[in-house]
């Protein structure tokens, strides 16, 4: 059974996907949202020098496949981490990442968190990777987006999001520096009324090289915009011609900063 590796080290620095190619294992990623209080960046540094190495140390030993940091462009003392898991086996399996006993042995020094103080501001559900286009650069901004969508409609939603990918971020990657994007569908929880999704239950991520790229992109544009482009127009025609629309009550967005990860040396 042949093996297919993907590594998207450079262009989607959350993701490196393992799979194979008749009985993909379903990856998934935690998202864990933090908010600080007291020295952001000595938290930052903290997680760079001690728990970086933990977590790299922790895919060595097969536990997991990766950790990364992202960052609040308009909330900077909230924090974005994911963790990234293989298979469920892995994930079902996975302990003591932060053992202090392995980072002795590391030869780490445990950060001093009187700094600092942190919440959590959300629970931590698993997201299954649904789709994703690897960028030719490396995506140093993301823009997070958030949807909900009606229990029917889960299919719908991933079918345009690939349709997304391959017909508007694909084609232009030569010409938008650091382009990449993914997307993903939770799946430990879950909460309908009428069959419409109380809560954010899918997530796309539209990589960009700088800051400066999203809000040209994000400005008004008296020429039209995005609107004028035929990538995007092939996509409008694909999704309208196989009913791909009208799929979510709601949908917001963000931006986020990439910070680190075990993928970064």
């Amino acid at each position: 059974m042949k093996k297919i590796i993907y590594l998207l080290l450079f262009a989607i620095p959350f993701l490196n996907l393992n799979a194979q190619d008749d009985t993909p294992s379903p990856y998934l990623i935690r998202m864990h949202v933090i908010e600080i209080e007291g020295n952001v960046g000595a938290y930052i540094r903290a997680n760079r020098n001690y728990f970086k190495p933990l977590a790299k140390q922790a895919v060595e030993d097969g536990k997991w496949a990766g950790w990364a940091m992202f960052q609040s462009y308009s909330k900077p003392n909230v924090l974005i981490f994911f963790h990234h898991y293989n298979s469920p086996e892995q994930y079902v399996k996975s302990r003591n990442i932060w053992d202090p006993k392995i980072a002795e042995k590391l030869g780490l020094e445990a950060p001093d968190s009187s700094q600092w103080s942190w919440k959590s501001t959300n629970n931590t559900d698993l997201w299954q990777i649904n789709g994703f286009v690897s960028g030719k650069s490396r995506s140093n901004f993301f823009v997070f987006n958030k949807f909900k969508f009606a229990f029917p409609d889960k299919q719908k939603f991933i079918e345009n999001n690939r349709a997304w990918g391959e017909l508007v971020v694909k084609p232009q990657l030569d010409e938008i520096k650091g382009s990449s994007w993914a997307v993903a569908t939770l799946v430990t929880s879950a909460s309908y009324e009428d069959q419409e999704s109380t809560k954010y239950n899918g997530i796309s991520f539209d990589g960009f090289e700088s800051l400066e790229q999203i809000l040209h992109r994000r400005s008004y544009n008296e020429n039209g915009g995005i609107a004028t482009n035929v990538n995007w127009q092939n996509f409008q025609k694909y999704i309208s011609e196989n009913d791909l629309t009208e799929f979510n009550t709601a949908v917001s967005s963000s931006i986020y900063r990439h910070l680190d990860s075990t993928w970064d040396e």
